[in-house]
């Protein structure tokens, strides 16, 4: 009988070491977690050996958490304080990394299907990479805001991206065959499902929400409704991220004031299923497979990064941006983990089901690889860019 209990102890336990580790090295913590995982996981050390199902219930459940919290970033004020060069920033930023790893990845391996999944993973971005470079420099300013706002967009915008794209692989994967009709019903069926079940809980919880004080009775109710939603969506098939995170715009939304606190508790005990998270993203991250992915690893980076910068520079110039966010958006916008090695995981299972399991494992270790590149480089060129913008804190 396997000590799950014990497992688990050990996993957060030894994350949390390592993650301090790296952190105390200027590196986010994220990292540790991934080499944690990469440490005890089947290649190394092989203590800790997850079946697919565990694995999926463990990668649904801490990406419930994740989307819920983005989607209490989303308020409807700062969504009116944006403006219309913030929007076309994230829209050129996610499109612009879309289409430049689509190509990319394509001249590579001439698999348009390979190269549509890769490229649907690239505009998903990691707010906690850019949030904790702003707070550890108290940096403030136009840029400072701007970069806030993408990073809590852009992950939807990504949802939506990746919902249809992993759709039109699996077509063109199964049959080979375009139907337009599967093409577009499909995608919206799951996006439309999706955002149903998180506006129909939302709505319910956001009333019960409303009417509690204690602490813990908040953190009981939201993981019940997380859940809930997270097990609905999985029962209708639909995206369990789209959903939480509307789960999420819905309570914040309902009752903006009321509901602050919310999201404010929730937070306060999401560190453990974080570590747990990437822990498993390290598991599934297949060492000898790094090898034979290097190329592919390094052209991804290369081409969202260009993606990434050229999206948002030109979107601004269009749009008018004040030339600080115009110049340095695309540096502040780099750092890519959870959000990005979850879809991945998603498309790994999705693929697993139709037949292309070694397609799903070489997507999951080159992404949990680059995104270890990018939680380095990231908060490095968010910093640079913060600082040649001026807006790092006084004294610091």
């Amino acid at each position: 009988m396997i000590n799950y209990l014990l497992l688990a102890g050990i996993s957060i336990g030894l994350g949390l070491l390592i993650g301090k580790g790296t952190h105390l090295l200027r590196i986010t913590g994220v990292v540790g977690y991934i080499i944690t995982g990469i440490i005890i996981g089947p290649e190394i050390l092989g203590i800790l050996k997850l079946t697919p199902i565990e694995i999926d219930t463990m990668t649904n459940l801490a990406l419930g958490f994740v989307a819920f919290i983005i989607g209490g970033e989303l308020t409807f004020s700062l969504i009116k304080k944006m403006g219309k060069s913030i929007a076309a920033i994230i829209i050129g930023e996610s499109f612009g990394a879309f289409i430049i790893v689509f190509i990319g990845v394509y001249l590579l391996t001439h698999q348009v299907a390979e190269a549509l999944i890769f490229a649907a993973m690239a505009p998903a971005s990691a707010p906690a990479g850019a949030v904790a470079v702003i707070h550890e420099y108290k940096a403030k300013g136009n840029l400072t805001s701007a970069i806030l706002a993408v990073v809590g967009f852009d992950d939807g915008l990504a949802i939506f991206i990746y919902a249809f794209s992993i759709a039109f692989a699996s077509l063109i994967l199964t049959s080979g065959v375009f139907s337009i009709s599967n093409l577009i019903i499909t995608p919206i069926i799951e996006i439309g499902g999706a955002l149903l079940i998180g506006s129909a809980v939302g709505v319910f919880f956001a009333f019960i929400l409303k009417k509690l004080v204690e602490k813990q009775e908040i953190i009981t109710v939201t993981i019940t409704a997380i859940l809930l939603t997270a097990g609905i969506s999985l029962m209708f098939n639909v995206s369990v991220i789209l959903s939480c995170m509307m789960l999420g715009i819905l309570i914040i939304n309902t009752y903006p004031q009321d509901n602050k606190p919310v999201f404010e508790h929730i937070k306060t005990i999401s560190l453990p299923i974080y570590v747990i998270f990437f822990v498993i993203a390290g598991l599934n991250l297949h060492i000898g497979l790094l090898f034979a992915s290097g190329l592919l690893g390094l052209v991804y980076i290369l081409c969202r990064s260009t993606g990434l910068i050229s999206g948002s520079y030109i979107s601004a110039l269009l749009s008018k941006a004040d030339p600080v966010i115009r110049n340095n958006i695309g540096l502040g916008i780099l750092s890519q983990a959870g959000v990005a090695i979850g879809l991945s995981l998603l498309a790994s299972n999705k693929l697993a089901e139709i037949g292309k399991p070694e397609l799903g494992i070489l997507i999951v270790t080159t992404i949990a690889s680059t995104s270890v590149v990018f939680e380095i480089i990231g908060p490095l060129f968010a910093r640079f860019a913060i600082k040649r913008a001026g807006e790092i804190g006084r004294g610091l």
